[in-house]
C-alpha cells in the first residue's frame, strides 16, 4: 500500500517517511494531481479522460432526467466533525495557518531573540568535529537512517502501531512543519558556514546540507519532539495549569537522551559544530512552548481540538 508516496518528500524531515499511508487515502497510488489535495481525485482512483467519460455515460444512464432541485443543507461549522473530514493536505494548511498566525522572528519576542547569538566557529569547534569522527564506523546507520527520519527512534519508546496514536503524530507533524519554517529563517539570519567549508580535512560521511549550520535543524526538531512526548505522557504538576511542568512522564529522560544523541551524530557526521546543537535544544524548546501555548490558548480551533484528542490518548 503506497498510500500517499508523493508526499514523502515533505514528510522526511518530521521522521515519517514510509507512514505516510496513515495520513489518509491508504492504498490510492499517487494519482498526478498538481495540486497536491486528493480530494480532488476520485474515490476509486486517479482523474482521467476515460473515467471522466465513464461516468458521464454512467449519469446519463442511471440519473436520466433531473429537474435541478436538490437537498437542503447547512453550511459545515468550523468545528472538529467537519475538521476531520477534511483531506490530510488540507488539515495541514489549516493548522499551519493556526501556528503561523503571529509568529514574529525579530523583534523584542521574536525567535530570534530567544536563542544565543552564535560565535564564529574557530579552532575549538574544530577539534571537537576531529574528535567526534572517531564514532562515524560506530554510528554510520544510525546518522544514515536520521538523515530523513527521526521519528522511529523516539518511536520505539511507546506502542504507535494501529491508531493509537494517530491525533498525536499528526499534532507532532503539524509542530515539525513549523518548526522547519523558523530554523530555516533563523539559519538564514546567522548564516554560519558549515564545517568541511572552514576545514575540508573534515570529509562529513553524509551531504552537507546547503543551508545554515547555526542552529542545527535536528537539535530543534528532536527537542520538539522530545518535550511534546515528555508533555503528553506526562500529568501537569498545577492540574488546573496545562502549560505548568509536567510530572511522572515515562518517556522525558529516555526520550531526552535520544534527542541528544541524534543531534550529536550529526556533529560525528561532520556536518555540524557541537554549539549548533546548543541553539538548537534552546530553539527547540521555545518553539515546543509557541506550539503548546497556541493549542492551549484557542482549545475551540482545529489546533486546540486535535491538542485534546492527542493529549487524549495518553491518559
Amino acid at each position: 500500500m503506497t498510500g500517499r508516496t508523493g508526499r514523502t518528500g515533505r514528510t522526511g524531515r518530521t521522521g515519517r517517511t514510509g507512514r505516510t499511508g496513515r495520513t489518509g487515502r491508504s492504498g490510492i497510488s499517487d494519482r498526478g494531481d498538481p495540486t497536491g489535495f486528493s480530494d480532488l481525485d476520485h474515490i476509486g482512483a486517479a482523474s482521467t479522460t476515460l473515467l471522466s467519460d465513464a461516468l458521464l455515460t454512467t449519469r446519463a444512464g442511471v440519473i436520466g432526467h433531473w429537474d435541478g432541485t436538490g437537498a437542503s443543507k447547512e453550511a459545515a461549522k468550523p468545528n472538529w466533525k467537519s475538521f476531520k473530514k477534511l483531506s490530510s493536505e488540507v488539515r495541514d494548511a489549516i493548522l499551519d495557518g493556526e501556528l503561523m498566525d503571529g509568529f514574529q522572528l525579530t523583534g523584542r519576542t521574536g525567535f530570534l531573540n530567544k536563542i544565543p547569538k552564535p560565535d564564529w566557529p574557530n579552532g575549538f569547534d574544530l577539534e571537537d568535529l576531529r574528535r567526534a569522527a572517531d564514532l562515524r564506523d560506530d554510528r554510520m546507520n544510525e546518522i544514515y537512517a536520521q538523515q530523513k527520519d527521526m521519528m522511529s527512534f523516539f518511536g520505539g519508546l511507546f506502542n504507535g502501531s494501529g491508531s493509537r496514536f494517530d491525533r498525536t503524530i499528526e499534532f507532532l507533524d503539524a509542530a515539525l512543519r513549523f518548526t522547519v519554517t523558523v530554523e530555516m529563517q533563523c539559519k538564514f539570519h546567522f548564516g554560519i558556514p558549515r564545517p568541511v567549508e572552514l576545514a575540508p580535512e573534515i570529509m562529513p560521511i553524509i551531504q552537507t546540507p546547503g543551508h545554515g549550520s547555526y542552529p542545527s535543524g535536528h537539535a530543534v526538531e528532536s527537542t520538539v519532539i522530545y518535550k511534546l512526548l515528555e508533555h503528553f505522557s506526562g500529568t501537569p504538576k498545577n492540574k488546573k495549569n496545562l502549560k505548568s511542568e509536567v510530572k511522572n512522564s515515562p518517556l522525558a529522560e529516555p526520550a531526552r537522551r535520544i534527542r541528544d544523541r541524534i543531534a550529536y551524530n550529526r556533529v560525528v557526521a561532520g556536518v555540524h559544530y557541537v554549539k549548533d546543537n546548543d541553539g538548537g535544544f534552546v530553539l527547540g524548546e521555545n518553539i515546543f512552548e509557541h506550539v503548546r501555548d497556541k493549542a492551549i490558548d484557542c482549545p475551540r480551533s482545529p489546533l486546540g481540538q486535535l491538542y485534546r484528542k492527542a493529549r487524549a490518548e495518553w491518559h
